[in-house]
């Protein structure tokens, strides 16, 4: 808001206020209702309907200035402690709410919107033991990922990843110096998958084990007593203390004095926010509890169970790619994988988390295997909620920067490797040679068969064209695309002529052609992609010879969108059993 607000919430309502100035100034008033002697059943009906005690909304008012005036002269009127200059004040309330509701029915009022950032920011700090989705919260506030994360990082100055992290290990090094818990009990009391996770964090942002970080800071635990003189001031997270009444007990607008006919309605709250009111940083004037420093005594259990953390981070490998050197853990356990998951499940290695497109409206060939996976965006944000130990990138590594800061991350440029290539490579990254080695061996085995089940159909000198066609445009892959390169370098079937020197031999992963030429451009049989459709009536598409014979051969997108090994198997069985039988 920028100069004047009300905002109104029944019992229990939480109002954070952060100023843009040095001071805010706010008028704060509470009610109490009870059932009145008359008419309840006709106010039940009413509350049926509309209950006015539970609404939450905050607008600007029309006249801030009046409203401001009788604030005012009620408070007046309530710390004279007189009945009449009370009931005066009463009176004022009426007309308050008659002046708020007279607004609201206008409608041509601005109300007040939360800002994202803090209600994210409160949210991460009351969650932050628990797995988080960012695009979850982004969802709360009807807005996306990326436009939470640059409101966030402009309050904030650092990315909802970065604070996350940031807020587990403050609760770590709390642990650390006030307790004599275990690494591992501390890791999970702070939102960590594990006690390697927490090792691995505190070594990336102290340069020290979370041991060295205790024996340095040591600290006597601090027993609080309930009573003690400690106290935190109010910063989102604590209560600097409680809001102070005039007398013991109960207060009612008469103070000691009370009526029936004085209740107002149930477990209402009205205040009334003066000053100019931003989404800035709030200052932070937070104490600091006394402390006593002595020495923590490290049990043998604590320094064990820390010795295998370290043990467990050390144990690594390097990894040669065209990024450069990657460490990588010798036997990752948190994999997150964006687009070769069936080469990741063929491994033997059940993935934590896969990219959404992996797990599209289409179900893989692996879907059995991945049950368990979670489905998230590959934005850092997401990944980092997962706590990955490695990373597998193939699709794209524009996100290769943000996520290697996440977890040692590999990125697969599967367009220039051949199968036999990508599973030794991404076997070396896995530790899993072995495996590695029987499945190279079945899917080439595969192809052996195929490739002698064509010939023997008389197939060999075929010419096939893939693609995806429709009235408007045709896309005809090439020996790039993942049906292209099956289809032409593993099962070494034939392209028409005009697919070969137009698309194959420019090295091209599609080549876009109109309607008009695509006979040009048509083999023997046609592979036809995805989901397009071509009109009953169009005289170009009904001419190709493939179209006239029947010999297309259609394939679902969740066969032709990957390149993995365990996709590529199941499309080679497809698209040769569909041949073959096309061929009778």
């Amino acid at each position: 808001m920028e100069r004047f607000g009300l905002v109104h919430g029944g019992k229990g309502s939480l109002l954070s206020i952060t100023p843009k100035g040095e001071i805010v100034k706010t008028f704060m008033v509470f009610y109490r209702a009870e059932s009145p002697l008359f008419f309840k059943k006709h106010l039940q009906q009413l509350l049926d309907q509309v209950n006015p005690f539970v609404q939450q909304f905050g607008y600007t008012p029309s006249n801030p200035i009046l409203l401001r005036d009788w604030f005012q002269r009620m408070m007046n009127g309530w710390q004279h402690g007189k009945a009449m200059d009370q009931l005066q004040a009463k009176s004022f309330l009426y007309q308050l709410i008659h002046e708020v509701y007279r607004d609201l029915e206008g409608g041509e009022i601005r109300y007040l919107q939360p800002d994202p950032a803090c209600s994210a920011k409160i949210y991460l700090d009351k969650h932050y033991r628990e797995p988080i989705m960012f695009q979850q919260i982004a969802d709360m506030f009807g807005i996306s990922g990326g436009q939470l994360t640059r409101l966030f990082k402009k309050r904030e100055g650092m990315n909802l990843q970065e604070y996350l992290i940031q807020r587990r290990i403050e609760v770590a090094c709390h642990g650390l110096k006030h307790t004599d818990a275990t690494v591992k009990e501390i890791a999970t009391g702070a939102g960590f998958a594990d006690e390697k996770n927490l090792f691995r964090m505190f070594k990336k942002h102290y340069k020290m084990t979370p041991s060295d970080y205790r024996k340095i800071n040591a600290l006597s635990m601090q027993v609080d007593g309930i009573d003690n003189d400690s106290h935190l001031p109010y910063d989102e997270r604590e209560l600097a203390s409680l809001v102070k009444s005039y007398r013991d007990g109960e207060s009612t607008m008469f103070g000691s004095l009370r009526s029936k006919e004085m209740i107002l309605a149930a477990a209402i709250s009205m205040m009334l926010l003066l000053t100019a009111c931003t989404s800035g940083t709030p200052a932070n004037n937070g104490g600091t509890a006394n402390t006593t420093p002595a020495q923590t005594q490290q049990t043998t259990q604590q320094e064990g169970s820390e010795t295998k953390a370290s043990e467990a981070v050390s144990q690594t490998r390097t990894i040669s790619t065209v990024k450069g050197e990657v460490e990588v853990p010798n036997n990752p356990q948190r994999v997150v994988v964006d687009y070769l998951v069936g080469d990741v499940v063929a491994l033997g290695v059940t993935p934590l988390g896969v990219a959404r497109a992996a797990r599209g409206e289409t179900e893989p060939v692996y879907a059995n295997q991945i049950t368990d996976s979670i489905k998230v965006a590959m934005e850092p944000e997401d990944i980092m909620t997962l706590e990955p130990d490695l990373i597998i990138l193939a699709w794209s590594d524009e996100s290769y920067d943000d996520l290697s800061k996440i977890a040692p991350t590999i990125y697969v440029p599967y367009g220039d490797m051949t199968t036999e290539e990508r599973i030794h490579f991404i076997s070396d990254v896995l530790n899993k040679q072995e495996e590695a080695k029987s499945v190279l061996n079945a899917y080439t085995g595969k192809i052996e068969e195929s490739k002698l089940a064509i010939q023997n159909a008389d197939l060999s000198d075929v010419t096939i064209t893939v693609g995806e066609f429709s009235d408007k445009s045709n896309y005809i892959a090439g020996a790039k695309h993942a049906v292209g390169e099956l289809v032409y370098n593993e099962l070494q079937l034939q392209a028409p002529p005009k697919v070969q020197t137009d698309i194959i031999d420019a090295d091209k992963y599609w080549g876009d052609v109109s309607m008009e030429v695509l006979p040009a451009y048509s083999g023997d049989y046609m592979i036809f992609l995805g989901d397009g459709n071509v009109a009953a009536d169009n005289a170009v598409w009904n001419s190709i010879p493939a179209v006239q014979h029947d010999r297309i051969v259609k394939v679902d997108s969740s066969l032709s969108w990957s390149t993995d090994v365990m996709t590529s198997s199941a499309l080679i069985d497809y698209i040769v059993s569909q041949l073959l039988a096309l061929a009778k």
